[in-house]
């Protein structure tokens, strides 16, 4: 212990973070040793007990937490299948706002405490999409759409794969969620994991430690820059004196900074899925090369310079959105309607609840859903002028200050957390993005764009995720 201790005083950080950050390296070892064994029992065994011991090493007996809602999953599974999504939603679910009220998770982050709470978010994406996937299998398939048909569950997993699934060599540390059945055929080798060198995919070595690299710049910077830009700041007596530029300015080095340990987080745990092969997705077409992006969770480039809002869930915590459209949004529409508003207004509450029970939280997510909203509109617009126009540098530019700008200012609440000082921080800014928000959103309903007669895809326009359908949660164009 005494190591570790030296360790995070070395670092800046906290011992359970220094812990963290020591499981989060081994889940890459962990991850390059799967790929070597040779049966899918032996792989299933391997999973479940390497990534149970990568969550006990820094959170201890929290991780006991992760067998309550999992054992009462595959009970209902077992015994009440037409109901097994229903009832794991209201468990696992359940259990996890029990957790982070326990806890005061949000809280604990923000002063550098890390504990399982983290992992159990993303155990109960894992929980919940195995048992709807399962429950799904009683359907007809006119009943589902073609993606809830490809991944339905026709078998119940056997106990030894289904805890492989969820802890799968340490995945749980952050992520990203995964498909159930994409994860058993890569354990059995089938489909794009069938064959191959070394375990049905190409050699991982170059694309995982590049992978791994810019894991390790990102903490690098975050350590760095979160020494002049802290999120407490944001709550000092001296941010509100600064003139409206100058916060504006501040907000976004510090909003930079914050995610900079998601990138982090995110790069590194990818990694470790590369070096395991599961990361794999077939060979590009054009080049002929593989492609290693399948659990991909973020974009850098395209989070920062993005110029749609509606583009952002494509980019930012892509596995988690993923599972918000596929699991929330679209289910909440209604089949033949097309989704609404309030869907996605829902959909950004679930989102919020599953990160924490603050206040912040809430504000920042239902905020967005507005904020996506309004970037419909502006698309609408988009569609009926000429290319020219629409990639007209000028416009470009604006709606890149529109989106970053505004995302920063609502982002602020995600990171100060509670109810006043989030309120505070908006206030200092004249509350500028909900204003531009409203404003945008109000001129579209009064001053509605004509439909054009052929519709054109503008620089930058709504994205679709690869299965077709409007990436993570943000809604079609209507």
């Amino acid at each position: 212990m005494g190591w570790e201790l030296h360790g995070a005083e070395a670092l800046g950080v906290s011992f359970s973070q220094f812990r963290f950050t020591i499981a989060f390296f081994l889940s890459v070892v962990a991850g390059a040793v799967f790929r070597l064994l040779p049966n899918p029992r032996a792989r299933h065994v391997y999973s479940a007990l390497s990534g149970f011991l990568l969550i006990y090493y820094p959170f201890g007996s929290g991780v006991f937490n992760a067998l309550v809602p999992a054992a009462f999953s595959y009970l209902a599974m077992l015994r009440f299948r037409e109901h097994a999504g229903t009832l794991t939603w209201l468990t696992s679910f359940g259990y996890l706002l029990w957790c982070h009220i326990g806890s005061a998770s949000g809280q604990a982050w923000k002063e550098g405490k890390m504990d399982f709470t983290g992992a159990q978010m993303v155990l109960t994406l894992k929980l919940i999409s195995v048992a709807v996937c399962y429950q799904d299998g009683l359907k007809e398939d006119k009943d589902l759409s073609p993606y809830q048909h490809s991944h339905k569950l026709r078998e119940l997993p056997s106990p030894p794969a289904y805890l492989s699934y969820l802890f799968s060599f340490g995945n749980l540390l952050a992520g990203p969620y995964f498909e159930v059945k994409d994860y058993l055929q890569f354990v059995e080798r089938e489909g794009v994991w069938a064959g191959g060198n070394g375990g049905g995919s190409p050699n991982p070595l170059v694309p995982g430690l590049l992978r791994l690299a810019k894991g390790i710049l990102c903490a690098a910077l975050h350590l760095y820059f979160n020494a002049y830009f802290p999120v407490d700041a944001l709550e000092s007596a001296w941010f509100p004196r600064m003139n409206f530029l100058q916060r504006l300015g501040f907000i976004c080095a510090v909003g930079l900074t914050y995610r900079m340990r998601y990138y982090f987080a995110w790069a590194v745990s990818e990694s470790s899925l590369i070096f395991s092969g599961l990361c794999f997705n077939g060979n590009d077409d054009a080049t002929g090369r593989a492609r290693w992006d399948r659990c991909v969770n973020t974009r850098i480039r395209k989070v920062e310079l993005s110029t749609s809002a509606a583009r952002l869930p494509a980019d930012w915590n892509i596995a988690t959105g993923n599972f918000l459209r596929r699991y929330v949004y679209d289910r909440l529409t209604p089949k033949g309607r097309k989704p609404s508003l309030s869907t996605l207004v829902i959909t950004q509450l679930v989102s919020g609840l599953w990160h924490g029970i603050f206040p912040g939280y809430a504000l920042f997510f239902i905020s967005c859903a507005f904020f996506f909203n309004s970037s419909k509109v502006l698309y609408r617009y988009e569609r009926t002028w000429s290319s020219g126009v629409q990639n007209n540098l000028l416009w470009r530019l604006l709606k890149l200050l529109y989106t970053e700008l505004t995302l920063q200012y609502m982002g602020t609440a995600f990171m100060v957390l509670y109810l006043g000082q989030s309120l505070a921080v908006w206030r200092s800014m004249h509350f500028f993005g909900h204003v531009l928000v409203a404003a945008i959103t109000i001129f579209g309903a009064v001053l509605p764009p004509s439909r054009p007669s052929k519709p054109k895809e503008p620089a930058g326009g709504q994205p679709t995720a690869s299965d077709g359908s409007v990436a993570a949660h943000g809604s079609k164009e209507e």
